[in-house]
């Protein structure tokens, strides 16, 4: 990170960030099936074989819930202890400490190229200042990234990634305080065709491939950023709320400035469980996404009767 009169920017909401972010869109938005294939293939033990999406798995009643009470409603989002131990850790250890009270989000990234324009990727938050500045109180520990084959970049995923640390063969990612929380990429039918080519996705891993395309489709997610950060949660419940953060105006995307044009805070962060939320909770899918597709199959389907 670098220095700006005695503070250290935050690079998840530098410019070099966001560049990076929708270089990665641009680069792969018509390769999305195929890069996920060879991200499967990183690996030398099978481990995608038998994946799990344990994000719309049933939820035992003991597992941790985050709250997120902000200045435009109130979200909250289960916690996947079992597949980011580490920094589920780290984090439950800071919003039990209150780290999290009155921060603020600060970064709303949308698409502006030709093929994901006006969709909503992700918001960043958790930062001591509404421009994402590191102060003298900001947690900068990090935290090796913990990349599970069981976690994925579904809309309403929780992810974080602060940058890497080492130098040359020896670098690696790793994870910090502020939390990415995942939006949608694949708005349009060529995106969804795209990301549901499996030509050549290896026979073993067809089966995993096609319920991972199809839940991104029917669901929502970025898939460009599959398996790459630390994904430790998913939003359980306040759709309607992380909608609004996600859609919020910023002050000048053109000059990838992408902190919000009024200030968002995470009035106050706390811990609760899905036993104690569940029966009132929304569950891990934004229906509004599934309702929009159907809208749209049904307004296709009156075109061609017309």
């Amino acid at each position: 990170m670098s220095d700006h009169g005695g503070k250290k920017a935050n690079p998840m909401h530098s410019p070099a960030f966001v560049k990076y972010f929708k270089f990665s869109l641009i680069a792969i938005v018509f390769l999305v099936a195929l890069l996920i294939f060879l991200t499967f293939n990183k690996s030398d033990d099978n481990k995608y074989e038998n994946v799990r999406f344990v994000q719309y798995e049933d939820y035992s009643d003991d597992l941790d819930v985050v709250v997120y009470e902000t200045t435009l409603g109130t979200f909250k989002a289960v916690l996947f202890e079992d597949e980011a131990p580490n920094y589920v850790k780290y984090y439950k250890k800071l919003v039990e400490n209150g780290y999290y009270n009155d921060t603020y989000v600060f970064g709303v990234v949308s698409g502006n190229e030709k093929d994901n324009k006006g969709d909503h990727l992700y918001f960043t938050g958790g930062a001591k200042t509404a421009n994402g500045e590191t102060t003298d109180n900001t947690n900068t520990e990090t935290i090796d990234a913990e990349i599970s084959p069981n976690m994925w970049t579904f809309k309403g995923a929780l992810g974080s990634f602060v940058g890497t640390d080492g130098l040359l063969f020896w670098k690696k990612n790793v994870a910090g305080s502020s939390v990415m929380f995942f939006g949608n990429s694949i708005t349009s039918d060529k995106k969804k065709d795209e990301v549901k080519n499996s030509e050549n996705v290896d026979s073993s891993l067809e089966s995993v491939y096609n319920e991972l395309s199809d839940k991104l489709c029917s669901y929502g997610g970025v898939p460009e950023a599959s398996q790459q950060y630390t994904i430790f949660g998913q939003v359980c419940d306040g759709w309607e709320t992380y909608n609004k953060i996600l859609s919020a105006e910023v002050k000048d995307i053109d000059d990838d400035d992408y902190q919000p044009l009024d200030d968002i805070k995470f009035t106050k962060v706390y811990l609760t469980t899905w036993g104690e939320i569940k029966s009132n909770a929304e569950g891990p899918v934004d229906k509004s996404v599934s309702e929009a597709k159907e809208v749209k199959e049904n307004t296709s389907e009156n075109d061609i009767l017309v």
